[in-house]
């Protein structure tokens, strides 16, 4: 298998991955919303710490690549792009419902997870040039 079928395979299993917590019961995708907001509002430090793991793929090939793209991607809100993967990967919250749980935060809590992510997004960003 050559690099490009690795990557691709990678991609589809990280694919399959979300589609499966998007299709999880209600009751899971609502308590896994809950608890991903909990952690946004009180503990922004510990998801950017989880956006620095799946930058660094301790979540899978698949979903690093996703991240990597995200970072090199010019015209993409990068911090919510990576807040929604992490949600996903970590706490198992569909997209739709991590933006809905990002919605909630104060603007307090939303700038207090900007600032956590953006440090992450730097990094990552020096550690590739």
């Amino acid at each position: 298998m050559n690099d490009r079928e690795y990557e691709d395979r990678s991609l589809s299993e990280a694919n399959r991955h979300e589609r499966e917590v998007d299709h999880a019961p209600l009751a899971d995708r609502k308590e896994a919303q809950r608890e991903f907001g909990r952690a946004m509002a009180a503990y922004p430090a510990l998801v950017a710490e989880r956006i620095g793991w799946l930058i660094g793929g301790n979540y899978g090939h698949g979903e690093m690549l996703k991240a990597k793209r995200v970072l090199t991607s010019p015209r993409m809100n990068r911090e919510a792009a990576l807040v929604q993967l992490v949600g996903v990967y970590e706490w198992q919250c569909p997209g739709e419902m991590t933006r809905a749980a990002w919605k909630k935060l104060t603007a307090s809590q939303k700038a207090a997870l900007d600032a956590a992510v953006k440090i992450v997004i730097d990094r990552a960003r020096a550690e590739e040039d």
